[in-house]
């Protein structure tokens, strides 16, 4: 009966190791598709703005996506008079939006910004650990120029949990596709 229980176990460890590789692609509104772990379901309380939301509390592993046109972030421009600090491209959209970061976050560490292309598509790539309403995270950020939108994918999890999810999180954003 031991032995009988030890294979079962085993079978079962292998099994969800097996479950945490699937995929699953999502499309928003024939606008983009990524494809992420089918271990995360649907969520619309992560945040307001956000066209995709997907997570699994109890790994602590969140994504979002929030897309919004070039003409609606040139408006923000202009309403906020950012335009002398902020330029309506891949470098203005992601400057804005890590500056915001950093201000919302206690930011311990903070990457280099990587310039990347992402399905064709001029990107920027930022890693940030930092401390959130008490709570210390790994954040993997990519913003993304579209042909009319700009994208925000943001992936994180606990500060312990970095290794294990920083591999997921890379192909969630490599995955990314403007339809």
């Amino acid at each position: 009966m031991k032995k009988i229980t030890i294979l079962f176990l085993t079978i079962l460890s292998l099994y969800s190791c097996q479950l945490g590789d699937e995929q699953q692609i999502v499309t928003i509104e024939n606008k983009y598709s990524v494809v992420i772990p089918s271990f995360l379901t649907k969520t619309s309380r992560l945040n307001d703005d956000a066209s995709l939301q997907y997570q699994h509390a109890w790994k602590e592993f969140y994504v979002i996506v929030i897309d919004e046109s070039k003409a609606e972030f040139q408006k923000a421009l202009d309403d906020n008079n950012l335009t002398e600090t902020y330029t309506n491209d891949i470098k203005g959209y992601s400057g804005l939006l890590i500056n915001g970061i950093e201000m919302a976050i206690s930011v311990s560490h903070k990457s280099e910004i990587i310039d990347t292309t992402i399905n064709n598509m001029p990107a920027k790539l930022i890693t940030i650990r930092g401390r959130a309403e008490g709570i210390d995270a790994y954040y993997s950020l990519a913003y993304i120029q579209g042909k009319e939108r700009y994208y925000q994918i943001m992936a994180w999890t606990l500060q312990n949990k970095e290794y294990e999810y920083k591999d997921k999180m890379n192909r969630i954003i490599y995955s990314f596709k403007e339809l």
